[in-house]
């Protein structure tokens, strides 16, 4: 019973961690086009360092829900992912529609094509684009969780999407070839490998050494991230994406050591009242409100603070208000029997 209660409490902090990082990176989102200035290379730094935020939200699908076969059936399944992801995504969508028609910030495009563009291209919100492979990843979950008792097999699926799809790109990069599109690794595309990874952390105990490597491979992708993007860079003039992308090497070494290092955290002790595990639940049950509406918020109060991209306010401080209000804002639709069920 103690370890079910650890799995949850570090899961929770790094929902909440996640989540803020998410934050920080669109509030810097000035280090997607280089310029040689302190600026760029502070929010470069912000945005290496909170990279792990996408994969590990992947992760915590694969950490709680990939042994869901023990809980409900597949149908309960569906039906908990429709009610907590599908439906809120659908209107929230609709509602940045209409705040984006009302401002003249898009016109609405009518017909079929659309109405299929805006759900399936998320272009009322392109931040959103995080659930189209979730749901993907929700539709393979039923296959992929009878595996959940062969971990060798896991273990299998896993190393060969980190190689194909990890390493592989990197290579053909960096030896300037082309890379073959038939090299894929089906059972385990697209984000699958997060959430394998995900899920063989959480049920794995490591050894000190084991955690160490990981920490020490976690460290060393963000530096090859960084400087790789820093140097080169600068030598071409432009932004050089190398070693950018969630599915890179980098990335993945980063997310797994985050994950770890939450993990292996003695949470019981440094969240010891029921208070405050109440509080940190609370806070992780309003991230996927959080996730849907910060962008909203973080457009209104950019347009009545009018403070830019370089400033070091809106960059370091503002993801903290960001959050803080959106919470507030989720804590409060939650009472609302109604509106509750668009922030599940």
């Amino acid at each position: 019973m103690q370890d079910k209660k650890k799995r949850y409490i570090y899961i929770d902090v790094l929902n909440i961690f996640a989540c803020l990082c998410v934050i920080f990176m669109h509030c810097n989102g000035i280090a997607h086009i280089y310029s040689d200035t302190r600026a760029w290379k502070e929010s470069m730094a912000v945005e290496t360092l909170a990279y792990w935020a996408v994969p590990v939200f992947f992760m915590i699908s694969g950490a709680t829900l990939l042994g869901y076969r023990d809980k409900y059936t597949t149908g309960v399944f569906f039906k908990k992912r429709i009610l907590k992801t599908v439906i809120p995504f659908f209107i929230w969508i609709l509602i940045n529609l209409a705040l984006k028609v009302a401002t003249g910030k898009m016109e609405m495009e009518g017909g079929v094509r659309g109405i299929v563009n805006m759900f399936t291209n998320t272009t009322t919100e392109h931040v959103y684009w995080f659930f189209i492979p979730l749901f993907m990843v929700y539709l393979s979950l039923p296959v992929v969780s009878v595996l959940k008792d062969y971990k060798k097999l896991l273990v299998y699926m896993t190393a060969m999407a980190f190689l194909i799809y990890s390493v592989y790109p990197v290579t053909c990069t960096l030896l300037k070839i082309p890379i073959n599109g038939y090299i894929q690794f089906p059972a385990a595309g697209g984000y699958l490998l997060f959430v394998l990874l995900g899920y063989l952390i959480s049920t794995t105990e490591m050894s000190r050494k084991t955690r160490l490597l990981l920490y020490v491979l976690g460290i060393a992708g963000a530096v090859i991230r960084y400087g790789t993007t820093l140097v080169w860079s600068g030598r071409s003039g432009s932004l050089n994406q190398t070693f950018w992308g969630y599915m890179n090497f980098p990335s993945v070494f980063l997310a797994a050591a985050v994950f770890v290092a939450v993990k292996y955290m003695p949470w019981d002790k440094m969240l010891a009242s029921e208070k405050a595990k109440k509080i940190t639940a609370s806070l992780a049950g309003t991230g996927f409100g959080v996730y849907l509406m910060h962008m909203i918020v973080y457009r209104t109060l950019q347009t009545m603070t009018g403070l830019s991209g370089t400033s070091y306010t809106w960059r370091f401080c503002m993801p903290f208000v960001i959050y803080g209000i959106c919470v507030c804002i989720v804590l409060v639709l939650k009472k609302i029997p109604v509106l509750k069920h668009i922030v599940p």
